[in-house]
């Protein structure tokens, strides 16, 4: 299996980790952020891939696209950032390929806690889907604009502030209550489908 590198940083947190990374640009610091959880990166795309070569591949695309994008993102928990990261990854594989075409929007991002999805997993995806389609649309214009800025088109806060000449504490703000009410919504419904 493959490993990144390891060093003297063992006993770092994973945010003194990304700090580090961040004020120093130090790829070992990074690198040793992506080992501790390599085993779960390679799961979530093993799991998708459904091949042990592609998602090997696909775990070296993550780790070379993460020197940018922990840039751009406000991350608050690296795991679950990273597994959603790992699993839009894969999702955007097999949608190129034309193996999945409804794929959207992924529920995770809806999670601040860890790995607690609002939708059970044997949902049918399309059914998955069509559920965040019809929360998505119960969000104020604002929240359903930033939650697809942020989201579907990769902007970060700052891009979004600048764009929507706003303040970034406007925006943050857009987005965690958007994801509150988005999770909300879905929570109801999967309550709702349950009885």
């Amino acid at each position: 299996m493959l490993r990144f590198l390891r060093s003297k940083g063992a006993d770092l947190s994973d945010e003194e980790l990304l700090s580090k990374y961040r004020q120093q640009s130090d790829m070992q610091a990074l690198g040793q952020l992506y080992d501790r959880y390599l085993e779960l990166t390679y799961g979530v795309c093993l799991k998708y891939l459904k091949s042990a070569s592609r998602a090997e591949d696909a775990v070296m695309h993550i780790f070379e696209e993460l020197s940018e994008k922990v840039l751009k993102h406000d991350i608050k928990q690296f795991r679950s950032w990273l597994y959603v990261l790992a699993k839009n990854h894969c999702l955007m594989l097999l949608r190129k390929e034309n193996k999945q075409m409804h794929v959207s929007f992924d529920s995770d991002f809806m999670q601040s806690d860890r790995f607690l999805h609002p939708i059970d997993e044997d949902y049918e995806e399309d059914e998955r889907e069509a559920q965040l389609k019809h929360c998505m649309e119960q969000l104020n214009a604002e929240q359903k604009e930033c939650i697809d800025l942020f989201y579907y088109q990769d902007k970060s806060y700052k891009e979004i502030a600048e764009q929507k000449n706003q303040a970034v504490g406007k925006i943050r703000s857009y987005i965690q209550n958007g994801r509150r009410n988005l999770k909300n919504c879905l929570e109801k419904k999967a309550e709702k489908n349950s009885h």
